[in-house]
């Protein structure tokens, strides 16, 4: 569709720099305003643009609030994919320019929309998320434990983070008062830590309850060996609506795990993957492949509950994976690049799933 103006909003936490083009007269209109999206949609209002008129700012830590308040005063607005924007060359980068630059971008059909999630798919998202981020947590509060236990040259009687661990960690007792002090305090951080955890996870899990067709999606995906709970719970809740690719390889480029390319003519080169989509997929997808490492462990959750027809295709991808990885590691390639191509391939078999 064509665009009589097109405006393009630099959205920071305190000021939102704007710049509208007029495409019928040529005329370019900018203002420095506040944060506050209502200000925003008053001033476009104000203007009385030519029209149809279209608004665009980047993807970040603003959100989707400001889409959302222009939609509902009737201005369509379009969040871009910043990952996907082409690379700037010009030398000077301000707020100023950058609002133009996007209205240019906009305007050459070079910007790559976002879909903007419900209030509802958003919060159930954000919870996904602290959920992993506080695993994250209890990561770096572990590591903490362990690194001062290997300062101290102690080493533990049994394996880490284990009931015996944990008990022999709890009643420990250094030379020095203050060591014993700033252990136990670390040692603390890890059982808050793991509470919080639980308790986040009980939220998930009775949000889930309340979420039938949520809860079926989770079944579904749980039928491909090496995904559970909450790589499953990931994937959906970043995605959201799977339909809205192109294909399976659409979705895999939206991840990020597509190769890197260079090539001219005849010549085809790929590199590494681009790693420009999203990062919590990715990470969740990559953490299951390192099922395949380990064959000795329970081959997939099979959910009777689950259409015949879905589970068939779920143990076809699993037994595909699974020869995918043996041939990998008969050519000796390294472990992460294994890691990666299986978790390329699941990506491509999981939007075959969800879209049956």
């Amino acid at each position: 569709m064509l665009y009589s103006t097109i405006i393009g909003i630099d959205a920071h936490a305190k000021t939102n720099e704007i710049c509208a083009i007029d495409k019928t007269t040529g005329e370019i209109k900018r203002a420095t305003l506040s944060a506050d999206p209502k200000e925003t949609a008053a001033w476009i209002k104000a203007l009385n643009f030519s029209t149809p008129l279209k608004a665009v700012y980047e993807s970040g830590p603003t959100g989707f609030a400001l889409a959302r308040v222009l939609g509902d005063a009737g201005i369509e607005c379009s969040v871009c994919a910043t990952s996907k924007l082409p690379s700037r060359k010009d030398k000077k980068k301000t707020d100023r320019s950058d609002a133009e630059y996007l209205a240019r971008m906009l305007d050459s059909g070079s910007v790559r929309e976002v879909r903007i999630p419900s209030e509802a798919e958003e919060a159930l998202r954000n919870l996904v998320r602290l959920r992993n981020d506080t695993s994250k947590d209890l990561t770096r509060a572990k590591l903490r434990v362990t690194s001062f236990l290997l300062l101290k040259g102690i080493k533990a009687p049994a394996k880490n983070w284990t009931w015996h661990f944990k008990e022999w960690a709890h009643q420990l007792i250094f030379e020095q008062e203050i060591d014993t002090y700033v252990f136990a305090e670390k040692f603390a951080e890890v059982l808050r830590i793991e509470e919080r955890l639980k308790a986040i996870w009980g939220k998930i899990e009775a949000v889930i309850e309340t979420l039938p067709k949520l809860k079926d999606s989770i079944a579904r995906l749980k039928c491909v060996y090496g995904i559970g709970d909450i790589v499953a719970l990931t994937v959906i809740c970043e995605v959201m609506d799977f339909k809205r690719f192109r294909n399976a390889q659409a979705f895999a480029s939206f991840i990020g795990l597509t190769p890197s390319e260079d090539s001219s003519g005849e010549r085809r080169a790929t590199g590494a993957i681009t790693k420009t989509g999203n990062t919590y997929v990715r990470t969740a997808l990559i953490e299951a492949a390192n099922c395949y490492f380990r064959p000795s462990r329970p081959y997939a959750h099979q959910d009777l509950s689950v259409n015949p027809l879905i589970r068939a295709h779920a143990a076809k991808c699993t037994k595909r994976l699974k020869k995918r990885y043996a041939s990998l590691k008969k050519r000796k390639k390294q472990g992460n690049k294994i890691k990666v191509a299986i978790a390329r391939e699941m990506a491509e078999w999981i939007y075959h799933l969800m879209i049956m």
